[in-house]
């Protein structure tokens, strides 16, 4: 997994989330069979799932929020089980939740199992991609920049209050808005830098042409035949089929 190219690890990965995101939220249990792209990839290549799972979680909540306003807008009963009325709501949840586990899991598996500048050089390299490619290797590059500043602001605003665990609500407008204007000016500091090393919009970390090995055709092939299998017949009712 290692050593295969960035472009193929990336193709698959983007792949992978739109036939996740193609399913219907009325059919958590068709995505269920998903679950070994990730499981089969993080075994390959050694990656362990405790550092992923608590990367999975800063995502959820996010998906959490809009599965709970499903769940209370879409009141009416799907089926029962076990006594219980499953609504549409309930269902709709379990898939949001599903999908969003398995896109963050794919993600973080292309990162851990790629350098982070091949990425960059391959989203960069599209004309129509090359602004939020800049984007997303400006924010990871100087994400620690602007938490050093927001750092230097707690420092100097715990000295000036003595006794206060946290910044009162009064002053967190006066703390953003200081937060923002310093971030700009570090911003504007950093790109007159870059231009002076010739930045020319064009990120440069690495080669941007996509190379593919007889290991990466392989790769797309098996992955491609496995997920298409997956996306278009519902393994779930088989298995459960074949084990009454």
């Amino acid at each position: 997994m290692h050593s295969l190219g960035a472009a193929s690890k990336l193709l698959v990965s983007l792949f992978y989330i739109v036939l996740v995101i193609s399913f219907p939220q009325s059919a958590p249990d068709a995505l269920a069979p998903f679950i070994f792209y990730p499981a089969v990839l993080m075994s390959l290549s050694g990656t362990p799932y405790k550092p992923l799972l608590a990367r999975l979680a800063a995502a959820l909540p996010f998906a959490l929020a809009v599965g709970i306003s499903n769940m209370a807008l879409l009141r009416a009963p799907a089926f029962s089980a076990a006594g219980f009325i499953i609504t549409q709501g309930m269902v709709s949840f379990a898939a949001i939740m599903l999908k969003t586990a398995l896109s963050v899991f794919a993600v973080l598996i292309l990162i851990a199992t790629t350098p982070f500048t091949d990425i960059a050089a391959l989203l960069t390299a599209p004309r129509p991609l090359r602004v939020i490619g800049l984007q997303i290797v400006l924010t990871y590059r100087y994400i620690a920049t602007l938490l050093g500043e927001a750092g230097d602001m707690w420092t100097a605003y715990m000295l000036r209050a003595p006794g206060v665990k946290a910044i009162r609500m009064s002053d967190m407008g006066a703390f953003l808005g200081q937060l923002l204007l310093r971030s700009v000016d570090k911003a504007e500091r950093v790109y007159f830098a870059m231009k002076c090393r010739g930045f020319s919009g064009v990120y440069t970390g690495c080669s941007q042409t996509a190379h593919f090995s007889g290991a990466d055709f392989l790769f797309m092939g098996v992955c491609a035949l496995s997920l298409c299998t997956l996306r278009f017949f519902n393994v779930s009712l088989l298995l459960g089929a074949l084990w009454k």
